[in-house]
This record gives structure tokens, sequence and C-alpha cells, in this order.
């Protein structure tokens, strides 16, 4: 982890990642809760990736990805 702050550019690309997941499980009609047990993450991880409270792994990425039926790219889009 980087001592110094992260730039914003950084910030904004992990709330733009955050946002789409969001969007995507809404779409689905899947709360927080479901889309942990289908990735197999808690709950509280899909809360913090949405909300971009931490930077998460692209394992966590690759799991919600597949748990939405996406490709993984399709949360940077």
């Amino acid at each position: 982890m980087p001592s110094e702050p992260l730039p914003a550019w950084v910030l904004q690309q992990r709330r733009r990642v955050g946002s789409r997941v969001r969007e995507l499980r809404e779409a689905r009609e899947l709360s927080q809760e479901r889309l942990g047990e289908l990735a197999g993450l808690d709950r509280k991880t899909i809360y913090r990736v949405e909300l971009a409270q931490y930077g998460t792994s692209i394992d966590h990425l690759a799991l919600i990805a597949r748990a939405l039926g996406v490709e993984i790219v399709a949360l940077f889009n």
C-alpha cells in the first residue's frame, strides 16, 4: 500500500467501478447480501466495493463479475 495518498484519478476510477457494480446488481434485482452469496464474498465486501471505501482485489472483482453474469471488463465500462 502506498504511503502517500492516492491520486484523485485513482479514487475516481474506484468510484466508477463501485457505481458500475451497484448498477449491474440493481439491474438484476439483487441485494448486496445475495450478490455476496453468489460471489462467495461477505455482504460487507460488496458494500465497500460499491462505496469505493477500499481498493479491492482483481480476484474479488472477477468473482463479482461472474456472479453478475458479465465479463470483468463490464465493471470498467
